[in-house]
């Protein structure tokens, strides 16, 4: 399974959360529950964590819990600086370019939203896409065009909750978001390729997820000159780290 690690990753993640998902937006169309329902809810959060229970079969080593703990939270020392860095970056370009706060979500539940956001909705993700993907398609191809990809098939991978009556995604034309995710995707890469840190992933994940429901988003120049700034800092981060490894090998 090792030797074809990325292609059972996506068989894996496709099955369990294609599963679950298409199940939901079938259940929900049907109206047998709604989007909220218990059911939906598990139903969800399974779907969800597709590429987290993937990564944890295709594990370089055999799943134990010290295996685990080093496959999440192991990390290069003094490289966090650039994930607080782009977390940062991140809160001014959405912050300013929004400069209004959801009104339905009440300011004191941002904590719990930002908890579930990086441990249960797209924070777990990250096992998978940074984890396994990216490094494995960085292996074959360029880092641009290795996260390129890694950003289209987690858009691709979300499509079945546009058919999910009642989910935020409903609101966005799917064009836009496949747009940001493989913005997004630039900035994990470059957090994961500085930091060798799938938790710093998990958590940057879930901060953006929960900036988007703090704030009102808005489509203007500020927005777009952020998103552009972190995406060119992103590239330059990797280049600068893969410039120094190569110069560590000679």
């Amino acid at each position: 399974m090792q030797k074809n690690r990325l292609m059972y990753f996506l068989i894996i993640t496709f099955f369990i959360t294609g599963t679950a998902w298409i199940s939901l937006a079938i259940l929900t169309k049907l109206n047998v529950i709604t989007f909220t329902h218990p059911i939906g809810t598990i139903l969800h959060i399974i779907g969800g964590f597709g590429p987290t229970i993937a990564s944890l079969f295709l594990m370089s080593e055999k799943l134990t819990l010290n295996a685990f703990k080093k496959f999440v939270f192991q990390y290069k020392r003094k490289s966090m600086i650039y994930f607080w860095i782009l977390s940062a970056m991140a809160i001014a370009t959405i912050g300013i370019s929004s400069m209004e706060f959801n009104p339905e979500l009440p300011l004191y539940l941002v904590p719990i939203v930002f908890i579930q956001a990086v441990f249960i909705y797209g924070g777990e993700e990250e096992l998978g896409w940074r984890g396994i993907m990216q490094p494995n398609l960085e292996n074959k191809y360029n880092f641009s065009i290795a996260t390129v990809i890694t950003g289209i098939v987690w858009g691709i991978w979300h499509i079945p909750l546009w058919f999910v009556e009642g989910t935020s995604q409903q609101n966005m034309k799917f064009s836009l978001f496949l747009v940001l995710a493989v913005i997004l995707s630039f900035w994990l890469a470059a957090i994961y390729k500085k930091t060798q840190c799938v938790f710093a992933c998990s958590v940057f994940h879930g901060l953006i997820n929960t900036l988007l429901s703090v704030f009102v988003i808005k489509l203007n120049i500020v927005l777009i000159l952020g998103l552009v700034v972190m995406l060119i800092y992103s590239i330059y981060l990797w280049h600068s780290e893969n410039n120094k490894n190569l110069r560590l090998s000679d």
